[in-house]
């Protein structure tokens, strides 16, 4: 819909173009009447794109799923879908609409605007303990030591920390290590920050989670429960990992507080260590991203699918 709109508006400056240039007046109303045609035609196009009956039937809960997929599978392609879905559950409920509007338009910015910072944090941002360093957590080896790039993002997450001596510091990651139960992600990212400095009354562990949905809920939960002050969080990750969490956790942290009815926290800013990064290209991204949002909504099924199995995912037809 919103690309019909924009092409309407194209047009009608061409036509108002046309009216005032050295054209004659027959070929000005010739060009003019040419135009205005095609505007007849791109609105009536615009008027047909609407849902199916059965489509209008769905769930609100299978209406958020679609409007998920819809964008995971096609991204920008799928936006007069997602739109026309949105505006369906707008109708139904403003504040539900409202808030999976506020959603994908973050997803949109995530990918294509957020700005990536390296190395440290911008100097402006609160500098007390309204601010808490997101810390994300990396697949342990198999014994339960921490991976290369594991370190690499403790390490930038000691220097913020640094910079902002006032700021808490969750680190957020469960047990992943194959050969070892006995330890967690945010237990071993945590000592690793006590040994270097931290001063322990800022730590914060969450040591539940094995997804970044799930980092990012628990965290908005410990965060709400024990440290009511923070009002904002700075994720601290891999380069290539930054939007994909700044996504979710963006995400999470408004779907709960408007459905909890709870204070907002909101995701401010990031910083990156810097990884050589061939597995992931954005297709595959885009993918975990979608994943992570199902899960999310509470379609453990569907995301993990995403995760790992996406070609027998069933897609939707665009």
């Amino acid at each position: 819909m919103k690309k019909a709109l924009s092409i309407l508006a194209a047009l009608s400056l061409v036509c108002t173009a046309a009216g005032c240039g050295s054209q004659d007046s027959s070929s000005a109303g010739d060009s003019s009447s040419a135009a205005a045609s095609t505007q007849e035609e791109v609105s009536s196009s615009a008027q047909s794109e609407t849902l199916s009956d059965s489509e209008k039937q769905l769930s609100d809960e299978k209406l958020i799923e679609s409007i998920i997929t819809y964008h995971g599978c096609y991204g920008d392609k799928a936006d007069e879908k997602v739109e026309l879905l949105l505006d369906e559950l707008r109708n139904r409920d403003k504040e539900k609409g409202e808030l999976w509007k506020s959603i994908m338009d973050y997803w949109k910015y995530a990918n294509t605007q957020l700005k990536v910072n390296t190395d440290k944090l911008p100097d402006d941002l609160p500098d007390d303990d309204t601010m808490c360093l997101a810390v994300l957590g990396f697949e342990l080896n198999d014994d339960g030591t921490m991976q290369d790039e594991l370190i690499a993002r403790l390490n930038t997450a000691l220097d913020c920390a640094k910079q902002y001596p006032n700021a808490y510091v969750v680190c957020t990651g469960g047990g992943t290590a194959k050969n070892n139960p006995d330890v967690t992600e945010g237990g071993l990212m945590g000592d690793w920050l006590l040994e270097h400095g931290l001063d322990k009354s800022r730590l914060i562990v969450e040591d539940k989670s094995h997804t970044t949905a799930e980092n990012a809920s628990n965290s908005y939960d410990i965060l709400l429960r024990d440290y009511p002050q923070v009002k904002s969080v700075v994720l601290i990750s891999s380069s290539y990992h930054i939007a994909w969490g700044s996504l979710l956790f963006e995400a999470a942290f408004m779907r709960s507080a408007a459905e909890k009815h709870t204070p907002e926290i909101h995701v401010i800013d990031n910083c990156s260590c810097q990884v050589e990064n061939d597995i992931y290209k954005w297709e595959e991204i885009l993918r975990w991203e979608t994943g992570g949002m199902l899960q999310m909504t509470g379609n453990d099924d569907l995301a993990m699918k995403y995760y790992f199995d996406y070609d027998k995912v069933e897609k939707p037809e665009l």
